[in-house]
């Protein structure tokens, strides 16, 4: 396969990109650095402050995966921080759209990046990828839904498009999971405000195999939820984090207390979105870990 992939060099790009490295897929990855092409990837310089786009007219890509986006974990949400983390996405892929608009050959699937916190937060809902879904007031779910909406234009070439809703990605070199060892390590780790908000999380391994399943089965599209079939609460979380690295894990720490340190940033830890990935498994996906026990053993095993 052929690959053009938007934000190939941050923590989910960085798995993709290694495991089409080793099937020998060629890959082509949009940066914003310099950087020296190995074995099947190359790298391709854009939105350097020039404006100028790349001409890729001529490409042909069976694939456009976009990943592109400052992180949401580093630093406070700051205005000037709010506003990078919607360009980034928004305008970040408005010019990637208008790239492969120019295309004389168009890519056969377009996989955007998204999450889960576009549901709004509840204790009692179950939110599935199949049927209509209310969207949550919040600033990130406001941005996940023009990101989408965004994304959503490909369609109009004729290109199948896919939104991987992202849940708490778990692995050891990025994600939520070295924030919440640090936490642990440090004896701060507990409950979360009262403990009862539902994670919905999914390992990096199985992120990577969900995409290249998406690649593959030609009836996914829209919305598709990216996480474990079985989401936990937090004190769940918590119990299981606190146990294998032998920590304190039931001490309680107030929601006044988080979102006063955190801001904004504190729904990343105190909304509960319980999700179930319908799409997936009525495709027959076969997740790799299936439980939060099964997924921290493996990263702590690393």
């Amino acid at each position: 396969m052929k690959i053009l992939i938007a934000g190939g060099t941050g923590f989910v790009g960085r798995h993709l990109t290694h495991d089409f490295e080793k099937t020998m897929d060629d890959v082509f990855i949009l940066t914003r650095s310099e950087q020296k092409d190995y074995a099947n990837i190359h790298f391709i310089p854009w939105l350097r402050g020039d404006n100028e786009l790349p001409d890729l007219k001529n490409e042909t890509f069976d694939a456009v995966i976009n990943l592109a986006g400052v992180s949401l974990s580093d630093g406070r949400y700051t205005d000037e921080k709010k506003r990078a983390i919607v360009s980034s996405r928004v305008e970040s892929t408005a010019a990637l759209l208008s790239m492969v608009r120019k295309m004389k050959t168009k890519p056969k699937v377009w996989i955007n990046a998204s999450a889960t916190g576009v549901y709004p937060s509840s204790k009692s809902a179950l939110y599935s990828d199949i049927g209509e879904n209310p969207i949550s007031r919040t600033f990130l779910a406001r941005t996940v839904y023009e990101w989408e909406k965004t994304a959503y234009e490909a369609e109009k070439y004729g290109i199948r498009v896919a939104f991987a809703r992202f849940g708490l990605i778990l692995g050891t070199d990025g994600g939520a999971f070295p924030i919440f060892e640090k936490v642990f390590q440090n004896f701060f780790g507990g409950r979360f405000g009262n403990g009862k908000q539902w994670y919905s999380w999914v390992h990096i391994e199985d992120v990577v195999s969900a995409i290249r399943f998406i690649i593959q089965t030609d009836n996914l599209c829209g919305p598709i939820n990216f996480v474990a079939p079985h989401p936990v609460q937090e004190k769940k979380f918590a119990e299981v984090l606190g146990k294998k690295l032998h920590r304190p894990y039931k001490t309680r720490i107030p929601k006044k207390a988080i979102k006063l340190v955190l801001g904004d940033k504190s729904a990343m830890i105190l909304d509960s979105q319980r999700v179930y990935p319908d799409k997936l498994l009525a495709n027959h996906f076969e997740f790799q870990f299936n439980t939060i026990d099964e997924a921290l053993a493996d990263l702590m095993a690393e």
